[in-house]
């Protein structure tokens, strides 16, 4: 379930900048040839953006794609690598949540006051809650691989090493 939400926040993240590609290659060329540029463009890509950025979060995790600095850990015992990523992983998922509340809140009080965009007038908090949403997808992901993590540094001595990353069956 979770992997199948992070693949569609991921294609729905892609679909995104296609459409800021679109949308900017559009204004570009109305302004130049026509003199007409579309106004909303700079606010609708700066709102599409936010959902690349955190769309794409928890798939890329998934998936392994994110960045790793393994210069200090390839050379530890493969049992308390797997103790630092399940520690680094509990820091993470409580930054996550920490992060995720309290955009959460400038959402709600965007829309609690009406704020709205400079040009367009477009509805702030919509945009505003990608962010917490992406982000608790991301530690949704983060806790089941802690999961399997844990699994792993408590169960035979053999398995005790980092669990690589797993997509689950979609």
């Amino acid at each position: 379930m979770i992997a199948r939400l992070s693949w569609v926040a991921a294609l729905l993240a892609g679909i995104a900048t296609l459409a800021i590609a679109v949308l900017i290659s559009a204004d570009v060329l109305l302004r130049y040839f026509f003199n007409s540029p579309l106004l909303f463009v700079d606010e609708v890509a700066s709102f599409l953006l936010v959902l690349v950025i955190f769309g794409g979060l928890a798939y890329t995790f998934l998936s392994g794609g994110h960045v790793r600095v393994d210069l200090v850990t390839t050379h530890l015992p493969p049992a308390l690598r797997a103790w630092l990523r399940a520690g680094g992983l509990v820091l993470g998922i409580a930054f996550i949540l920490i992060v995720s509340w309290t955009t959460l809140q400038s959402a709600l009080t965007a829309y609690r006051y009406g704020r709205v965009s400079t040009v367009m007038l477009y509805p702030l908090w919509a945009p505003m809650l990608l962010i917490p949403a992406g982000l608790l997808l991301m530690s949704a992901v983060m806790l089941g691989a802690l999961r399997r993590q844990l699994r792993a540094a408590l169960g035979p001595r053999a398995g005790r090493d980092e669990v690589p990353p797993s997509l689950e069956p979609r």
